[in-house]
C-alpha cells in the first residue's frame, strides 16, 4: 500500500511539474522578449503580452486538470493535442519545425508523445539558449519513433530533474525501448 501510494504521488507530481514547468518556462520568455521590443516594438510587446495571457491561461487549467487526478470533481480532460502545443510554443518565440507537419500519432500513445514533446520543448526553452527545436515523428512497421532536438549551447552541466525522470517513466510505460540516441524513443507496436 505505502508502495503504491508512493508512486501515485510521485506521478501526481509529475503532472504538477510538466503543467506547471511549461507554463512558466514560456511565460518567462514571452515576458522577456515584451521587454526587450517594448520601446521599439509596441505592437510586438502587445503579442507577446497576449501570448503571456493564453499560456497562462492554458497552464492553469492544466494545472488544475492534475490537482483534479487528487480530488476529482469531474472527469480530467485528455491532453493530447500535439499541433496546438507546438503553436503555442511558436507563438511564444521559440521557432519549432514538426515533420511531418501532422504528424500521425497512434491513439494509444498521443498523452504520451505530448507530454514527452511538452516537457522536452519546455526544456530547451530554459536551458539551451537561443536557438531552434525540432519534434519529428516516425510511423514505421518496427516502431513509432519521437524525436525532440535543438541546436541550443545552453547549459551542459544541468542536472536531471524531475521532468527528465518524468519523461522517461512516461515512456517505459508505454512500453518503449531503450532510447537509440539522446532525444529519441521508440514504442514498439
Amino acid at each position: 500500500m505505502a508502495r503504491e501510494l508512493a508512486r501515485e504521488r510521485a506521478r501526481i507530481a509529475g503532472e504538477v511539474h510538466d503543467a506547471a514547468g511549461h507554463g512558466f518556462s514560456t511565460i518567462a520568455m514571452q515576458a522577456g522578449l515584451a521587454l526587450l521590443v517594448l520601446e521599439e516594438s509596441p505592437e510586438q510587446a502587445r503579442e507577446s503580452l497576449r501570448a503571456i495571457r493564453e499560456t497562462s491561461l492554458g497552464a492553469l487549467a492544466q494545472l488544475r486538470a492534475a490537482l483534479d487526478l487528487i480530488d476529482p470533481g469531474e472527469p480530467v480532460a485528455s491532453r493530447d493535442d500535439l499541433p496546438a502545443l507546438i503553436d503555442g510554443v511558436r507563438a511564444a518565440g521559440l521557432p519549432v519545425d514538426m515533420e511531418p507537419g501532422e504528424p500521425a500519432v497512434p491513439s494509444h500513445l498521443r498523452g504520451t508523445v505530448y507530454r514527452v514533446v511538452r516537457e522536452s520543448l519546455t526544456n530547451v526553452i530554459r536551458h539551451a539558449g537561443p536557438t531552434r527545436a525540432l519534434v519529428r515523428v516516425a510511423d514505421d512497421p518496427c516502431g513509432f519513433v519521437l524525436e525532440v532536438a535543438d541546436r541550443g549551447v545552453g547549459v551542459t552541466e544541468a542536472g536531471e530533474g524531475r521532468g527528465l525522470a518524468g519523461m522517461r517513466e512516461r515512456v517505459r510505460n508505454a512500453g518503449a525501448s531503450s532510447p537509440r540516441a539522446r532525444g529519441t524513443a521508440a514504442a514498439s507496436r
